[in-house]
């Protein structure tokens, strides 16, 4: 009894917390006579700028076009909205569309509502085979391979792209024309060579390269092999249920770390997640290598500029090339479950309507996201983008150099941030501490199992669940 209690108020509080999604008092299943049909939307916000006005203006935009509807836009911290999207579905006013980042996708996919029945619907079935939806061209098919892969299971397209991002080396190439170096390192043994190379500049970089000790790169270095983290084709197949924290690849890339380190060729702050320490020592030329996101290339133009060097974008280093897949970033909108016709064809034409080649073309633009769609790259090309900014075209090169293999393709996990989180500790012990790799990363394997076997056991499942089954990485 005192858990049902529990249970009912927590679906109260839910019902309170979607009033802030449904706007006007209009519900998300079919309107009045003579009202608006209303999308309900909540997309994920974060702490750069640009993001929310683009998409405000693109539900103007939408309305203006099909003055029948009415495109509620709203907003949720990236990190909080998986919770908040769970208590609205509880309580039966799951948004329409709501976009996840991507670290959350299997959030999403555990959602489930008020019925025990998942929150969001397969796009491939609502779309139906249509071309056009309420006169807006489907671009589901024009997707760049990278994005639908990602985002399908047994080929079936789950949600839909809104973002892409990957995880590039920055380059200062004035200091390793300095050493002597003619092409910018593609694998760990050629990154090597250019950093002993560094040290024999007079006056050269502190250190050669700063890398962030983040999971990300972590998941770059085992889709670049096309060797899987998890079971099950990296839960493409099947839910995942093991992991391999110690897999020869991982153990691999970690002893590639503490060599560097040991060398001195790494520069460690011995924070986790440093991305601000590792950026801000490559802008200073501290090092002349880091590897980040394609979202902040814009960023390292400013900064060769204010310092004056010359600034390239390149693939992240491997084992060996061509590469299998890569780590992709970014986020996807999902279409709600259960919707009436209406209401889900004005979802749908929607995200079509955001994703077309002119506005994915501006996005990139505004937001710094690689194009989604082919029609958007083109859009760009068309105009000179990428002539004037070549940085950015190496994002596109390095997505779609990624193959079909389950292992080249993110894996899809429950309990993803613990798990890189023990991950994370066992590199900083690595680095720090000397510790033997495969050692550490086993014992962090047998953490992270047990983080994933509770998720498996406790967040899998109707009713409420725990604040703990959403963590998101940083």
């Amino acid at each position: 009894m005192m858990r049902r209690s529990r249970l009912l108020a927590a679906t109260s509080f839910a019902a309170a917390v979607s009033l802030a999604l449904v706007a006007s008092g209009a519900a998300a299943g079919a309107p009045a006579s003579g009202r608006k049909i209303v999308i309900n939307t909540l997309f994920s916000i974060y702490d750069f700028p640009g993001l929310d006005t683009t998409l405000i203006k693109r539900g103007k935009e939408f309305e203006k076009a099909h003055p029948q509807y009415e495109v509620n836009v709203k907003f949720a911290y990236y990190q909080r909205l998986p919770e908040d999207v769970e208590k609205a579905a509880l309580a039966g006013e799951t948004p329409a569309i709501a976009s996840y980042n991507i670290s959350g996708t299997q959030y999403a996919l555990d959602t489930l509502d008020q019925n025990g029945k998942p929150a969001f619907t397969s796009v491939n079935k609502a779309i139906a085979g249509r071309k056009k939806i309420l006169g807006e061209p489907v671009v589901v098919d024009d997707l760049v391979p990278a994005g639908r892969r990602y985002y399908s299971r047994s080929g079936d397209l789950f949600a839909l792209p809104l973002s892409l991002s990957t995880l590039q080396l920055y380059v200062n190439k004035t200091l390793l024309d300095k050493a002597g170096v003619k092409t910018v390192p593609r694998t760990y043994a050629e990154m090597s060579a250019a950093c002993a190379a560094l040290k024999k500049v007079p006056g050269g970089p502190k250190s050669c390269m700063a890398l962030a000790n983040e999971g990300k790169l972590y998941m770059q270095a085992l889709a670049q092999q096309g060797v899987n983290f998890a079971n099950n084709d990296n839960g493409r197949s099947g839910r995942a249920t093991t992991v391999a924290l110690n897999s020869p690849a991982l153990v691999d890339y970690a002893t590639w770390w503490q060599q560097m380190h040991r060398d001195g060729n790494f520069l460690y702050s011995g924070q986790m997640e440093d991305w601000g320490g590792t950026f801000g020592a490559f802008a200073s030329q501290e090092v002349a290598f880091t590897v980040t996101s394609s979202f902040a290339i814009n960023y390292g133009v400013d900064a060769a500029k204010a310092a004056n060097f010359e600034f390239v974008v390149a693939p992240s280093p491997a084992k060996q090339v061509p590469y299998a897949g890569a780590w992709l970033g970014g986020e996807g909108m999902y279409l709600a479950a259960g919707l009436d016709d209406a209401t889900r064809d004005g979802a749908l034409a929607f995200m079509q309507f955001v994703d077309n080649p002119k506005n994915g073309a501006e996005w990139h633009r505004a937001y710094g996201s690689s194009p989604v769609t082919n029609g958007a790259y083109k859009e760009l090309k068309a105009e000179g983008y990428y002539k004037d900014h070549p940085q950015h075209l190496a994002t596109v090169e390095q997505i779609n150099a990624t193959t079909a293999v389950p292992g080249g393709q993110s894996p899809l996990v429950g309990g993803f941030a613990g798990i890189q989180q023990a991950l994370m500790r066992a590199v900083d012990d690595i680095l720090e501490k000397n510790a033997n790799p495969w050692q550490r990363l086993t014992r962090a394997d047998s953490i992270a199992q047990e983080l994933l076997t509770d998720y498996n056991d406790h967040c899998v499942g109707p009713g409420l669940r725990p604040t703990t089954c959403f963590l998101l990485d940083s």
